[in-house]
């Protein structure tokens, strides 16, 4: 006679067990990760998005708590690359640079993360005071594709998408389910992140062992917010010069700027900057930052004069810093950016502005 009763098969809760098993293998993985991640970036002061800068706005960690004392420092790629953190340190000891500056980013842009840092992290968040690097593109919004920012907010940001055609547009809160999906998205770019942030703790106990390594620039430059160290990349003048006019060139746009007819934006996002620094005691201090004068050749009599009459009409009796000519071509990896000894240089006057121009007494640094 044969059973009516259908054995169950006795491997299923073995692979059940281990599906599990390896989940919560999964799961503590990344935990641990992610705690050396954040001790990279909150104790070493690592730079763990090399490629991708604007991601270190949804993380959370890296703000909330962390405004006090914080000098944000945004800008266009050109800022990331000439005002180092670690040179600024040294000589503002009170003050603990963070550098917020991104590829392709624009004034909107620098609005955009003051807005996100204010409503996703709060009051604890906001640094005590902003350092803003402005060029004629970066002012002008000239960009030849979408904000990396914008996009990484729709995609990423678990906490708001973008709406309507403002300057900037509005932060809205996501629906649960759009949350859950950017968690998941962010969590899928984060292994580059854990790499670096292992390299950053290891890095620090080798260096902390032998003290000499750290003048090797491998044991700092994979972790630090500057790309272009050393060496040139149009080292051709030639090939630099035909670059700066070539029609997918985004300088024809640059050159052909009209600072007036952009006047009104250009006052309200810099008037905007300035109302949200104010709200909450803040302190601005603006620097044009150095540009080749193969660049400066190719502005139309008058148009760079009205853009630095703009600004200076814009932000009033701010601090303002002018470094326009400080470097010499040859301190210019690219069409743009400082090489890191330019940048040494660049930051090290930056610093000697900032000290000049700080807030002395009790009040300063009041807005907490």
């Amino acid at each position: 006679m044969f059973s009516s009763i259908r054995r169950s098969d006795p491997g299923l809760p073995v692979r059940c067990a281990a599906l599990a098993v390896a989940l919560a293998l999964l799961v503590l993985t990344h935990a641990g990760l992610e705690i050396s991640a954040r001790f990279a970036e909150r104790r070493l002061g690592a730079f763990l998005w090399k490629q991708q800068d604007y991601l270190r706005l949804f993380e959370g960690a890296n703000y909330v708590g962390q405004g006090r004392s914080r000098l944000l420092i945004y800008g266009p790629s050109e800022a990331r690359e000439g005002i180092l953190p670690e040179e600024l340190q040294r000589l503002l000891p009170d003050l603990r640079p963070y550098q917020h500056s991104q590829s392709i980013g624009t004034l909107e842009d620098g609005l955009l993360v003051l807005n996100y840092i204010e409503k996703a992290y709060g009051r604890s968040a906001i640094p005590e005071a902003i350092l803003l690097g402005i060029t004629p593109r970066f002012v002008g919004n000239i960009r030849l594709q979408q904000s990396p920012l914008q996009h990484g907010i729709g995609l990423y940001s678990p906490h708001f998408r973008l709406e309507g055609e403002g300057h900037p547009p509005t932060l809205v809160p996501k629906t649960g389910m759009d949350a859950l999906r950017a968690r998941f998205a962010l969590l899928g770019v984060q292994p580059d992140r854990y790499r670096r942030g292992l390299f950053a703790i290891a890095s620090g106990v080798l260096t902390t062992a032998v003290p000499s390594l750290a003048s090797h620039r491998w044991t700092w430059g994979p972790i630090r917010p500057a790309k272009y160290l050393v060496g040139r990349w149009r080292a051709d003048e030639a090939a630099t010069k035909r670059w700066l006019v070539e029609p997918d060139s985004f300088w024809r746009a640059v050159h052909a700027w009209e600072p007036e007819q952009s006047r009104e934006r250009v006052i309200e996002e810099l008037r905007s900057l300035l109302a949200f620094a104010a709200r909450y005691g803040s302190t601005v201090y603006v620097v044009n930052l150095p540009e080749l004068s193969w660049v400066s050749e190719l502005f139309r009599p008058g148009r760079y004069e009205a853009y630095l009459a703009l600004v200076k009409e814009a932000i009033g009796d701010t601090p303002f810093l002018d470094l326009r000519t400080f470097l010499a071509d040859g301190d210019f990896f690219d069409d743009a950016h400082p090489v890191w000894t330019a940048g040494i240089r660049v930051s090290h006057r930056i610093g000697e502005f900032i000290a000049e121009h700080r807030p002395r007494g009790p009040a300063a640094g009041s807005h907490r």
